[in-house]
């Protein structure tokens, strides 16, 4: 019973995000035609940006009068939430200026900053960033399996894996905007998805190999530098996404499910629709940021370098490159674990 709560919570969170993250993507499109929606847009963002600031100096206060029982939430990770919670409502805020002069003057579309698209994501990477900072120096205090694993304590289910990519791919199509801007060719053709040639694909199955064997120097030195916390994300992943005890038809389709899901919601959102605004550095930034099953370790920095590798082939190639080496790449991890035990 309790699995089932705990995904059916999960389930009923994502659709929230989804409803909730899509339809301001949609208002921000309509904004590029709408003065009112236009308005509208700015005034929920600036109306989230003060209640990111009110809940920064709530936790301030907490964290001031000592109240809150370090069993609850310790000491430091309140200075980390305080801090980044506050500075992302005072950039939040900072970021609705350019468009308020834009609205009060009567200027036109055009600017990057008053762009309402851009206005839009530049805001939402902001709190992105707050709360990924938050959970991944939190990370130790978390209760990490049942986090992650939504109470089973065991493999990740894998309607799981969908819904946490779903309202990646919604972002990126509504964030383009499919059916406002754009038709659906006009769609995939902005994300970045095309065909490919077999040197291409022949480039994705290298940079797979390489990606692989940088892991595993990765971890080694993970393991060395930072022994408990690799213990700690160890118990993770090989709780979530060891497909061990499996058999070899359920674990290729373990793998599958796991490549294709994260890759084509990553993908699209971060290589196909982020990337070609904010570029490669800042989008890896975002990217590494959203892996907190790691917490504060090295393998951030590897993940970043990844995503440099994967918004290069976004670039020279296209989307459609990227999303298979990232699918490849995932299946080729599991798959490795499963028959040879690496």
């Amino acid at each position: 019973m309790l699995t089932s709560c705990g995904v059916m919570q999960y389930l009923l969170s994502s659709l929230a995000l989804i409803i909730f993250v899509g339809t301001l993507a949609l208002l921000a499109q309509w904004s590029k035609k709408s003065r009112r929606a236009e308005i509208s847009l700015f005034i929920v963002l600036v109306f989230l940006s003060l209640l990111l600031l009110a809940t920064g100096a709530l936790l301030g206060v907490l964290w001031i009068s000592g109240q809150m029982p370090p069993e609850v939430y310790r000491q430091e990770l309140l200075v980390v939430a305080t801090v980044s919670v506050t500075i992302a409502g005072l950039l939040g805020l900072a970021l609705c200026v350019p468009t308020l002069l834009k609205i009060v003057r009567g200027r036109p579309n055009g600017r990057f900053w008053t762009d309402p698209p851009i206005f839009f994501a530049l805001w939402l990477l902001v709190a992105a960033l707050a709360n990924n900072v938050v959970s991944i120096i939190g990370f130790e205090q978390l209760n990490q399996v049942d986090a992650f694993s939504l109470g089973t304590g065991g493999r990740i289910p894998p309607i799981a894996i969908l819904a946490s990519q779903l309202p990646f791919v919604v972002l990126a199509l509504l964030g383009v905007g499919i059916g406002i801007r754009r038709g659906v060719r006009e769609t995939l053709a902005r994300l970045g998805y095309g065909p490919i040639s077999l040197k291409h694909i022949g480039i994705v199955v290298l940079f797979i190999l390489s990606a692989f064997a940088f892991s595993v120097g990765a971890d080694a030195l993970f393991s060395q530098l930072q022994p408990d916390l690799y213990r700690k994300v160890g118990e993770i992943s090989s709780k979530l996404f060891s497909p061990k005890g499996l058999s070899p038809v359920s674990a290729v389709l373990f793998a599958l499910l796991i490549g294709v899901g994260a890759g084509l919601g990553e993908e699209t959102l971060f290589r196909g629709a982020v990337q070609p605004v904010f570029g490669i550095p800042a989008t890896s930034v975002l990217f590494a940021s959203m892996h907190v099953q790691y917490g504060p370790s090295l393998l951030l920095g590897y993940i970043f370098v990844l995503s440099i590798g994967l918004g290069l082939l976004r670039r020279y190639v296209n989307t459609t490159a990227s999303f298979l080496a990232h699918a490849g790449y995932n299946m080729f991890s599991i798959l490795a674990v499963y028959f040879f035990g690496l």
